[in-house]
């Protein structure tokens, strides 16, 4: 042991051979990391780990030295940088067949899926956080419907959508995706969803969480990454239909039909699979027979189209973006 080293990987040529031990342990290398480090045999790279944000990732040993223990060389030198860091809260992702490996330390099981498992670092700490989450709301009477929302930015079809769920339930939750991974921020579409909906009596907005569509759920959603889609779907769903759903007392879960984006298609197809008749499909707000998507918002903003944004979105996004802080979004 005398030769192993540790090293924070930095150059180009380190993270080609970090993708190549990843690839033999049937990985997959994720740009998103905030740190990635080496275990080092002399000069050949034994074994790596990866953190993005407050996630732990992509912990791979070469196969001539899985049995030296070395995987918990890796987690011990991430977990202290964390600690270091002042990161209280963070989870690590491994696959099925790696979940002896993590078992001796004291992280707490979140779900386990057919391809992975997610843990976190404190005990019980989903349902602590959600059932303070879901004393914030009145008390539950009558039916209750959810949406998890984006809008990046706020479209007229989103706001058909959550008045379509409103008037099928006595109350309804919109979850708005808190991972900052949008160009639009958290802040700006919190602000703009609860003015388009301020007509809405029965609503209530939440944050989504680091349980559902985030860097430790769903990285993917964000990358856009065909081949991780299934699995993070499963995962994500999963954690909303085993916690969200009984502590909130959801019955109906709604999303908007994908006619365009083939991968949030397979999203919707996956999320029925799981959910069943608890999910609502529902058909898409047209404009003259095209779909209204946040993505043609994007790209009408970005060619100084307000003319043509004006009739698809409420008036505060519009307000938003004709103003100087939506304009220099798109033209800084």
């Amino acid at each position: 042991m005398m030769d192993y080293m540790i090293r924070d990987i930095l150059l180009d040529s380190e993270i080609e051979e970090v993708k190549r031990l990843l690839e033999k342990n049937n990985l997959i290398y994720e740009h998103t990391v905030t740190k990635t480090i080496g275990l080092y045999d002399k000069n050949k790279l034994i074994a790596t780990g990866s953190i993005d944000h407050n996630v732990i990732k992509m912990i791979a040993v070469d196969p001539t030295y899985q049995s030296q223990n070395i995987s918990s060389k890796i987690l011990s030198h991430l977990l202290f940088y964390l600690e270091a860091h002042e990161i209280n809260h963070y989870f690590l992702f491994t696959k099925l067949e790696n979940k002896d490996i993590f078992s001796n330390y004291n992280f707490n099981k979140i779900i386990e899926t057919k391809d992975i498992v997610l843990y976190e670092n404190k005990n019980d700490e989903i349902h602590s956080t959600l059932k303070k989450m879901s004393q914030t709301l009145p008390e539950k009477n009558g039916s209750r419907g959810c949406i998890v929302m984006n809008l990046n930015p706020m479209t007229l079809g989103h706001l058909y959508l959550i008045e379509t769920a409103s008037k099928a339930h006595d109350d309804l939750i919109i979850f708005l995706v808190e991972t900052n991974a949008s160009l639009f921020n958290y802040e700006t579409r919190l602000k703009l969803l609860k003015k388009s909906i301020k007509h809405l009596d029965n609503v209530y907005v939440l944050p989504s969480t680091d349980y559902m569509i985030s860097r430790a759920t769903f990285p993917t959603y964000f990358l856009k990454d065909k081949q991780k889609m299934d699995v993070y779907t499963e995962l994500d769903v999963s954690i909303f239909k085993t916690y969200f759903m009984p502590i909130f007392k959801i019955e109906q879960r709604y999303v908007g039909e994908e006619p365009i984006d083939e991968l949030t298609h397979q999203y919707n197809l996956k999320m029925k699979t799981i959910l069943k008749e608890k999910l609502n499909i529902i058909p898409r707000k047209t404009y003259h027979q095209d779909i209204i998507s946040a993505s043609y918002v994007r790209k009408l903003a970005s060619e100084k189209k307000y003319d043509m944004i004006k009739p698809i979105v409420p008036k505060a996004t519009f307000k938003f973006l004709i103003s100087k802080k939506g304009r220099a979004l798109f033209h800084e």
